[in-house]
């Protein structure tokens, strides 16, 4: 794995998770939409249309559904991934990408934050990370 993934997936952890969060919110509220327009609605039941008649609401909101379901277990693969890549460093190391890359925290304000007080020893540190995790392969 090269850095530009590994930036990648580590600036986008916050984002990814946030994305689920959305889409749950979202798939409960079209749920919610498909049963009121309809009592018999299931989200289990594929209603299939027959002679190609136009799409209900209902099937609408089913397909919306699918979709966000869809985008859900890619997120949550990249979110999987991003967690076993850091289940391979130390907690402060961890710490120290949260904080850095997935937060986008400036390093000297990093260093300040924590009390250290050479900027430059932790982005020696963080280069050794970014070395550990372009060794990691999932």
């Amino acid at each position: 794995m090269d850095r530009e993934d590994i930036n990648q997936l580590l600036e986008g952890y916050y984002r990814y998770k946030g994305a689920v969060e959305r889409l749950q919110e979202k798939i409960a509220i079209m749920e919610a939409q498909a049963t009121k327009i309809s009592p018999s609605y299931d989200p289990n039941k594929g209603n299939i249309p027959k002679n190609n008649p136009k799409a209900s609401k209902i099937e609408k909101y089913a397909v919306k559904i699918a979709e966000a379901k869809e985008q859900i277990e890619q997120y949550e693969k990249l979110i999987a991934i991003t967690d076993d890549m850091l289940k391979t460093l130390r907690p402060h190391q961890r710490y120290l990408i949260r904080c850095i890359v997935s937060n986008k925290m400036d390093i000297k304000e990093f260093a300040k934050r924590e009390g250290i007080k050479n900027p430059q020893s932790v982005k020696i540190t963080l280069e050794k990370v970014y070395q550990k995790l372009e060794k990691y392969n999932p």
